[in-house]
């Protein structure tokens, strides 16, 4: 039932669109050239192309096993169809849906072991087919468009990964220090190469654990890579935190994840959308419903993108690198 909870939300949601166009046409210097649409489903996707600068090629993946695999029927048919490339990685194969069917146990705490064959599988046959590599959670919902807005400023040849910023202090060798975690987190090609090809290597890289974005990121770093500050301009996260939805607009933070705080102390507590980026890329823990919600909302953003010609060149990330020993 549409409650009136839900509703203040939508209207919030709203309200912001609204407000986002306004300040994105503030800068209009460079416009969108030539922009395509495309049907997937019942929604249809506003694809940004310009003159300036080559596309970003996108692949996402996102795990999952077969006892959870309805979870996952939402990212499918919704943000994962604008993907360039879209997988779907579990424990067993299933054609129908399709799963790619990995050699590993399934079950959360098995967790780094599918991250880590996820990895191998997507450098041994899409190398080549990407620039960038996302792996996602089946509650994650991702702002393509927007996100690659923002990867045309980054460098694949750079071994860097991108996601929600957090800490989990002093650094030791492959654990510890700074890290990217949450609803989604992006590889370069480079940092896929090293971390396969080298970081790997060491049975310490993504050993058994929950915990694997933590782990990708220590695996990176031993093998000089960089945990890159995905804040905007301003300090505010464009990968929003590991928290419910709801949780996040109405300032709940501390509330309902007290642990939260200790992980951000580098980057200061946050407790209103006002730490949240006007150019927001990831959510987490979306519920069912809400994957529609939030699909329609940026359908209607981008429309209003194409309609009122508006300049995204200048969305780039921070851009603060973290490196070993940090």
């Amino acid at each position: 039932m549409f409650t009136v909870k839900r509703l203040i939300v939508c209207l919030v949601y709203a309200v912001f669109i609204i407000w986002l166009v306004r300040f994105w046409n503030s800068y209009g210097s460079e416009k969108i050239s030539t922009v395509k649409l495309r049907q997937f489903g019942n929604f249809e996707s506003v694809t940004l192309k310009r003159e300036t600068g080559a596309g970003v090629r996108l692949l996402c993946f996102l795990l999952t096993d077969p006892l959870i695999l309805h979870k996952a029927v939402y990212a499918r048919d919704t943000w994962m169809k604008r993907c360039d490339i879209a997988l779907f990685m579990s424990s067993a194969e299933d054609r129908q849906f399709p799963t790619v069917g990995l050699n590993v146990s399934a079950g959360r705490q098995f967790l780094s072991d599918k991250t880590k064959a996820a990895l191998q599988y997507v450098h041994e046959h899409y190398l080549d087919e990407a620039d960038f590599f996302m792996k996602a959670d089946p509650d994650s919902y991702v702002a393509v468009e927007i996100l690659k807005e923002y990867l045309k400023n980054c460098n694949t040849s750079e071994p860097e990964i991108y996601g929600h910023n957090m800490y989990s202090g002093t650094p030791t060798a492959y654990t510890g220090g700074h890290f990217v975690a949450g609803a989604a987190v992006v590889l370069t090609k480079e940092a896929l190469v090293r971390l396969v090809t080298r970081g790997m290597s060491d049975p310490r890289c993504l050993r058994d654990s929950f915990a694997d974005d933590l782990l990708v990121c220590a695996c990176l770093i031993e093998v000089g890579g960089y945990i890159v500050d995905t804040r905007d301009q301003f300090g505010r996260d464009t990968f929003l935190p590991p928290l419910n939805v709801d949780d996040i607009v109405y300032g709940k933070y501390n509330e309902v994840a007290p642990w939260y705080i200790d992980y951000r102390a580098p980057y200061g507590s946050c407790s209103s959308v006002d730490c949240l980026s006007d150019h927001p890329i990831a959510f987490h823990y979306v519920s069912e419903r809400d994957f529609s919600l939030l699909d329609y909302l940026f359908r209607i953003r981008l429309r209003l993108i194409q309609q009122l010609s508006i300049d995204l060149t200048h969305l780039r990330f921070n851009g603060t690198r973290y490196a070993k020993n940090v």
